[in-house]
């Protein structure tokens, strides 16, 4: 059970939950767009969790003071994006692996309304799992409310329709939630909390100016995941 030009053979666990999710796709047209779309738009998936994120920085019940424990989720940030980009090279690496709507022997039925534009690297592992999760933990130690709010979140608008869209495998999104999930817990470490509480401390107090303008630059970002920044890498490798 491999695509074509696939070297890596796809496991029964990922087939059959992929050949389930698929038999509903076209039974309902306007469900198959709905997902569709909304897979097509980071506003239901990483604006909603920069949402949470923004709710769990800053403290509600003292104006203009930063939540407690703020230092997780500005540590989670950094080592969210140390994740996607382990998670990328992994990709790169790995033998190749076909995404279901790629996959012949699964005979894949897109739903009705097309199909997403897909990219032409390994589905394995799923970088978008590997941040939407990474970020979503990261909140989990300063509000386990708004925390488990943005996991569901991710579990349902950001994960799911990937599945059911034939864009990954479940062990794709599996592994991309281990990654970012196991990264996450770096900033637990004591000398990297204590130093990211410093500084974010120190650029608040100090320069909030510059603090909120670097916090709204790092948002728009990871809302767009990054795609300014890629291309600007890739326009430099090309170049240099």
């Amino acid at each position: 059970m491999a695509g074509a030009g696939s070297m890596y053979m796809v496991n029964p666990f990922d087939f059959r939950i992929e050949l389930w999710l698929n038999h509903f796709s076209g039974r309902h047209p306007l469900f198959d767009k709905l997902v569709l779309h909304g897979a097509s738009t980071n506003l239901t998936s990483s604006v909603v969790i920069m949402f949470f994120i923004w709710l769990a920085v800053f403290d509600t019940r003292r104006e203009g003071r930063l939540r407690s424990g703020h230092e997780m989720i500005f540590g989670a940030a950094l080592f969210a994006m140390l994740a996607t980009l382990v998670a990328r090279a992994l990709a790169i690496g790995m033998p190749f692996r076909d995404r279901p709507i790629a996959t012949p022997s699964l005979h894949f039925n897109p739903p009705a309304g097309g199909s997403l534009v897909l990219i032409h690297w390994s589905s394995f592992p799923s970088d978008h799992a590997t941040l939407f999760f990474a970020l979503a933990i990261g909140i989990l130690p300063v509000s386990r409310r708004l925390g488990w709010l943005a996991v569901a979140w991710v579990i349902l608008a950001a994960c799911l329709p990937l599945l059911y869209l034939g864009v990954h495998w479940p062990t794709d999104i599996l592994a991309g939630a281990l990654l970012g999930g196991s990264f996450v817990q770096l900033a637990r470490l004591p000398a990297i909390r204590a130093f990211v509480h410093r500084n974010v401390e120190l650029l608040f107090a100090k320069r909030p100016a510059l603090f909120f303008a670097l916090f709204f630059l790092w948002s728009y970002e990871t809302t767009v995941l990054f795609e300014d920044v890629r291309r600007v890498i890739f326009f430099a490798a090309r170049h240099a």
